[in-house]
């Protein structure tokens, strides 16, 4: 059967006006019958963040725990088509965190109380090291010291911390092993159409009851002219979506090589400079082995110098002497004559 294809935005939102299908839809992936779903208007929410669309529902629901109580609680579900800051799903998960919920106590007075919180992300895109196509992450209270796990519940652990669901729409395939395996197929790309990606040629369970159900609204989606203006809208804004990240890659490319360019330049002046720092300190090393031998010169100089002036002294004292002996001689002649 020819359906819409819920990946899309617009039909993923028509998909769940139907708040029955919603209910039914929640109750599978939570594993536990929700009772009654309440979605206020401005709880539903469909923004824009860089050309990327989150579609946002926030519903107050009232879960039969298996165990027979009953429990009020927040459902926080989100659809994001592309990976982009997870700033966004936790600004939205602190917003839910600070919401109270009006209630009436058994004195029959109202007061304020917040209330537990689930978490739905349906991802249009794969975590790198996540390979199920769901996967749930849930609290268990354990003993740090024994490792025993504590099969206890207390308001202010709960109301504190919450349980998730993660549905990686791209990682559902044929293989249907479970109740929600067979839900889930509604969104699998393997039944795209290869002419029309806005529909899918459905083959899955019609035997099931919820599946019928989208199924049938999802087929009156593919005839409505408006919707499809609105897949087409999406379409053109995932296009410029694209091409504004493909210049921003090629913005970031062309930096990381200006960046890869500069360091290779600053690498060979930063080689140059210890070049020229090494034979620096080699003219250093040699300088300071010249000024050495220059004042052992000086040295050598100021000795020679002295034995000079010594060899001087030397000398004058022996021509003063043979002075001398020359006139002894000529007095010896003298008296011989």
């Amino acid at each position: 059967m020819i359906i819409a294809n819920p990946i899309y935005d617009v039909i993923f939102k028509y998909l769940l006006e139907d708040i029955e299908i919603t209910r039914e839809f929640l109750s599978v992936i939570l594993e536990e019958e929700i009772q009654s779903l309440e979605l206020k208007p401005q709880e539903a929410t469909n923004e824009t963040w860089n050309g990327i669309f989150i579609i946002r529902f926030d519903f107050k629901a009232i879960i039969h725990k298996k165990d027979g109580s009953k429990q009020k609680v927040l459902i926080e579900l989100q659809k994001a088509k592309k990976a982009f800051d997870v700033m966004r799903f936790r600004r939205y998960l602190s917003d839910n965190y600070r919401k109270e919920d009006d209630l009436i106590n058994q004195m029959g007075e109202n007061y304020k109380k917040p209330l537990p919180i689930v978490t739905i992300f349906i991802l249009g895109f794969s975590l790198d090291n996540i390979p199920s196509a769901v996967v749930k992450i849930n609290r268990e209270y354990t003993d740090v010291v024994t490792k025993e796990v504590l099969n206890i519940k207390d308001d202010f652990i709960e109301l504190l911390t919450h349980d998730a669901y993660i549905i990686q729409v791209k990682r559902l395939g044929l293989q249907v092993r479970s109740k929600l395996e067979s839900v889930l197929q509604i969104f699998s790309p393997e039944y795209q159409s290869n002419s029309d990606k806005h529909q899918l040629f459905f083959q899955g369970d019609f035997d099931n009851s919820l599946v019928k159900k989208m199924v049938d609204r999802l087929g009156r989606a593919v005839v409505n002219d408006h919707i499809r203006d609105m897949m087409d809208v999406e379409d053109e804004l995932d296009r410029t979506f694209e091409r504004q990240t493909r210049k921003l890659e090629n913005e970031v490319s062309k930096r990381e090589m200006m960046i890869a360019q500069l360091d290779a330049i600053m690498g060979e002046k930063e080689t140059e400079l210890k070049e020229k720092d090494t034979k620096l300190k080699e003219k250093n090393t040699e300088l300071k082995e010249k000024e050495l031998q220059l004042i052992k010169n000086e040295s050598l100089l100021d000795e020679n110098e002295k034995l000079l002036i010594k060899e001087q002294e030397n000398n004058v004292a022996l021509q003063q002497e043979n002075l001398a002996l020359q006139r002894l001689l000529e007095e010896i002649r003298k008296k011989n004559y």
